[in-house]
């Protein structure tokens, strides 16, 4: 029986700022039905408050204890230190909020995560810290994130600008396609492994991760990866679905 959902968001709830056709109705559902959703992405630009603001616009009910970012899943993993990190303002200030102490000198890790407002400046400044013995962490690997009307390069593509310019791979990588966010996400439910699913729309990250994880998983065919993609994967989805509608009624046969 299925009792708990680990749901990504972009490309999965929304795209960019619009929702994803369905995706407030089945949460509906599912919450009548007594099945608990939560929402765990690799963006790290936001906070819980501010995703979860997105998601009541759809109608979808959202406590920010539902909501789990990358950014919140590298303080909670790193635990305290000093860092330097490549992202937006709320990645910043949750650092902060957690004992962190950010800085330019020495610090104990330099942590990339997705930045609109990246510069040649910050990949520099990251990879001189690395070479000089700071921990390379990686929020996520996506190389691009589909937002509506096209796609943006994601945060895989900021790591992969340190990592050439350091000559360093990432030691820690904290979000999807490792399991490490997910199992996170499996305790915040406080279920069995057997009882929650993942849903995502990226066969290179979201399906790895669940599988890593060991629990089942669905592709939902709404933003980055298609059919086609599968063939070329090692992790398979349990389930492909075009639609939340086909998704529901997996659930409803499940039990």
């Amino acid at each position: 029986m299925i009792k708990g959902i680990i749901l990504d968001l972009d490309g999965t709830v929304y795209l960019g700022d619009a929702e994803v056709p369905g995706a407030g109705q089945f949460t509906r559902n599912m919450k009548a039905s007594g099945v608990h959703c939560i929402y765990v992405t690799n963006r790290a630009n936001r906070n819980a408050a501010e995703v979860c603001a997105q998601l009541n616009r759809y109608g979808i009910a959202c406590d920010k204890d539902d909501v789990l970012t990358s950014a919140q899943a590298a303080v909670r993993y790193l635990k305290k230190g000093s860092a330097f990190y490549i992202g937006e303002e709320a990645f910043g200030q949750l650092l902060e909020e957690h004992g962190f102490k950010v800085t330019e000198e020495s610090p104990d890790y330099v942590i990339v995560s997705f930045d609109r407002h990246l510069t040649d400046t910050k990949i520099r400044k990251a990879a001189e810290l690395i070479r000089n013995g700071s921990q390379f962490v990686a929020t996520n690997p996506d190389k691009a994130l589909k937002i509506e009307g096209g796609v943006l390069p994601g945060t895989g593509a900021i790591v992969d600008a340190v990592a050439k310019e350091s000559g360093m791979a990432p030691s820690i990588m904290i979000g999807k396609p490792e399991k490490l966010i997910i199992e996170m996400g499996i305790k915040m439910l406080g279920m069995k492994k057997d009882e929650v699913i993942l849903v995502g729309d990226n066969i290179e990250t979201d399906i790895p991760a669940g599988a890593k994880a060991g629990i089942r998983t669905a592709l939902i065919l709404t933003g980055i990866s298609s059919r086609h993609d599968l063939h070329s994967q090692v992790f398979q989805p349990t389930w492909v679905v075009e639609s939340y509608e086909e998704l529901a009624e997996i659930i409803i046969k499940e039990g």
